[in-house]
C-alpha cells in the first residue's frame, strides 16, 4: 500500500529526491485511486484542473531542475523516475511533466539569463505554472532549420514574430522557449536559430492560440496553431556558450534521451493490464496465460520493459545537465526510437490480447495505441532518425576502410558489448553509399546493439536475471528481423501503373476489363 497524503504541505518536508519521488508516486496512486477515474477523464479534452492541481502541487519540477536552484535533476535519474510514475497513470501526463521539464525547465536552468531563471523556475516548482516549446511550423516540421519565424532587435528588446503549432501544451503553458531564425533587412532569414523566453502575463510576450487541433490521442494535453508576434527583453534570448544550432541539439538529445522514462512507467502499465486480463480471461475451459502465443506475447512486453528500463538508466547516468550532448546524436536517437517503437508495439499487443472490447475509448488498450503513436513522430521521425543513424554508421565504411557491420559497432563503446554477444548476426557488410531504406535498416540494427549493451550492463550490476534474458531475446529477435530486411533484395519499388476501380473483377470472368466501357 501506498503511504496517504498527509496534506500540500507533505512536500515540504522531502528532504531528497528519493523522497521527493515517493511524494510524487503516492499523489499519483491518491488522486488516480480515489479522485480521478481514468476511463473518464481520458475521454475528456484536457486534464481537469484539480488533478493538475494535485500533481504539481507535489513540486515533480523540483526532479528537473539542478541543485543550484532547488531541484534534484543534477542527474536525469529523478526527471526519468517522474516520467516513469505519470506515465504508468497517464501516458498524457508524463509527456506534460517531459514537456515542462525537459523542453522548458531545463534549458532555462542551463542557458538563461541567471535573474531570469531565478524569477521563473520557482513558479514551475511551486506556483503551479508550467512551460513549453515551440519549433515547429505549419510548413516546417522535419525541415526545422528551415523555419520561417524570425527574430530582430529592436531598441532595447526583440521582436520574434510567425506561426507556429503542434506545441504541446498550447494555450495553457504560462512560459514559452520560442525557436526562430535571425531576420535580414532585405527580408530574407539567416541560418543561425535562436531560443526566446516568452511570458504569457506580459500583453508584449503574449502569444495567442488562433486554432486549437482535434488531436486524434494524448486528450490530456492540447495543441493548435500559435500566432507569435511578440517583444521580449533582451535578457530573453537564451545563451549558449556554442551558438544556437548546439544549443538545440543539445536540448533535443536531452529529451530524445528522456523518452525511456515516459517508456517504462508505460510498459510497466501495458504488463500489468496484460497479465491481469489474461489471468482471469478464460477461452475453451483455457486462461489465455495458458496459451503459449499469448506467453510469447506478455514475454516480449516483459522484454520491452527491460529494455526501455536499461535505457533509462543509461540517460540517468549519461545524459545530465552538466553534460553537453549536442554531438552524442546516435546514443539519443537509439533511445528515442527504441523507447517509442516499443511503446507503440507494446499497445498493440495489450490491445490485441483484451480483443473487442479494447476497441473503445473508455478502455485503456484503445487508448493506449493513439496515445503512443505519436511518440515515433515528434522530436524527429523515426524513419528519419534511423537514417541519420545508418548514414554514420556509412560514413564509417569511407573513414576506417571496414565494411563488416559488426566490427563497426564493435568500436564503438556504447554499441561494443551488444555487438559481441549478437555476434554472427552482424555479420553483413556495409555499402559506401547504400540507399535510403538500407540506411533505415542500419539504424534499427544499430539502435537494438546499443540497447542490447544497455541491458548486459544492467545484467551486470544485478538486475533480474530472468527479465535480462527475456530482454535479451528480444533484442535478438529485433536484430535479426532488421537483419533479414537488409540481406534482401531492394525491391518492392513503386510501380507506375494506373490503379482503377475494379481493377481485379474482369479476371473472374463477370466483368469488363478496367478502362475499356462496357
Amino acid at each position: 500500500m501506498r503511504p496517504e497524503i498527509t496534506g500540500h504541505d507533505a512536500v515540504k518536508e522531502v528532504g531528497d529526491a528519493d523522497r521527493l519521488v515517493e511524494h510524487f508516486r503516492a499523489t499519483l496512486a491518491h488522486t488516480f485511486g480515489h479522485r480521478a477515474d481514468l476511463d473518464v477523464i481520458g475521454q475528456e479534452r484536457g486534464l481537469p484542473p484539480f488533478v493538475l492541481r494535485d500533481v504539481l502541487e507535489a513540486e515533480p519540477m523540483r526532479a528537473f531542475l539542478p541543485t543550484r536552484f532547488g531541484g534534484f535533476g543534477d542527474s536525469l535519474a529523478p526527471s526519468q523516475e517522474v516520467m516513469e510514475t505519470a506515465a504508468y497513470h497517464s501516458l498524457a501526463l508524463g509527456l506534460t511533466m517531459g514537456i515542462s521539464g525537459g523542453l522548458f525547465a531545463q534549458p532555462i536552468a542551463k542557458y538563461a539569463d541567471t535573474e531570469v531563471a531565478r524569477r521563473i523556475l520557482p513558479r514551475l516548482v511551486n506556483g503551479g505554472s508550467l512551460g513549453g516549446l515551440m519549433i515547429t511550423e505549419p510548413g516546417h516540421g522535419t525541415d526545422v532549420l528551415s523555419m520561417r519565424t524570425a527574430w530582430q532587435r529592436e531598441d532595447d528588446h526583440y521582436r520574434v514574430v510567425g506561426t507556429k503549432h503542434w506545441a504541446g501544451l498550447s494555450g495553457w503553458a504560462d512560459y514559452w522557449l520560442v525557436m526562430a531564425r535571425p531576420g535580414k533587412k532585405d527580408g530574407d532569414l539567416g541560418n543561425g536559430i535562436d531560443l526566446f523566453v516568452c511570458e504569457q502575463n506580459d500583453p508584449d510576450q503574449q502569444i495567442k492560440l488562433v486554432e486549437k487541433y482535434p488531436s486524434l490521442g494524448l486528450y490530456g494535453i492540447p495543441y493548435g496553431r500559435n500566432h507569435v508576434d511578440v517583444r521580449v527583453p533582451l535578457s530573453h534570448r537564451l545563451q549558449g556558450d556554442r551558438g544556437g544550432l548546439r544549443l538545440m541539439m543539445d536540448l533535443l538529445h536531452r529529451s530524445r534521451s528522456s523518452f525511456a522514462g515516459n517508456a517504462v512507467g508505460f510498459i510497466h502499465r501495458m504488463v500489468d493490464e496484460a497479465v491481469e486480463h489474461c489471468t482471469e480471461r478464460v477461452v475453451s475451459g483455457r486462461r489465455l496465460l495458458d496459451y503459449d502465443q499469448v506467453r510469447a506475447r506478455i514475454a516480449r512486453l516483459q522484454g520491452q520493459w527491460v529494455c526501455a528500463s536499461a535505457l533509462s538508466l543509461w540517460s540517468s547516468e549519461n545524459a545530465g545537465l552538466s553534460t553537453d550532448l549536442s554531438r552524442e546524436g546516435q546514443a539519443a536517437s537509439s533511445i528515442k526510437t527504441v523507447a517509442s517503437d516499443y511503446l507503440q508495439e507494446s499497445a498493440q499487443s495489450l490491445l490485441q490480447l483484451v480483443g473487442a472490447k479494447g476497441y473503445a475509448l473508455d478502455h485503456i488498450a484503445g487508448r493506449a495505441v493513439v496515445d503512443s503513436r505519436p511518440f515515433q513522430i515528434f522530436e524527429g521521425s523515426n524513419d528519419v532518425l534511423y537514417a541519420q543513424m545508418g548514414a554514420k554508421i556509412a560514413d564509417q565504411v569511407r573513414r576506417v576502410g571496414s565494411s563488416n557491420l559488426r566490427e563497426l559497432l564493435s568500436r564503438d563503446a556504447t554499441t561494443a558489448a551488444g555487438a559481441d554477444l549478437a555476434g554472427t548476426q552482424l555479420e553483413i557488410d556495409v555499402d559506401e553509399q547504400p540507399a535510403q531504406r538500407r540506411l533505415v535498416e542500419i539504424g534499427a540494427i544499430a539502435s537494438r546493439v546499443f540497447t542490447l549493451s544497455a541491458v548486459l550492463d544492467m545484467g551486470s550490476r544485478g538486475f533480474g536475471g530472468d527479465h535480462i534474458s527475456v530482454a535479451v531475446a528480444t533484442l535478438r529477435e529485433d536484430i535479426e528481423t532488421w537483419t533479414s530486411r537488409l540481406r534482401g533484395s531492394l525491391t518492392p519499388d513503386m510501380s507506375t501503373d494506373p490503379i482503377l476501380p475494379g481493377a481485379w473483377r474482369h479476371l473472374t470472368g463477370a466483368g469488363t476489363p478496367p478502362g475499356r466501357a462496357s
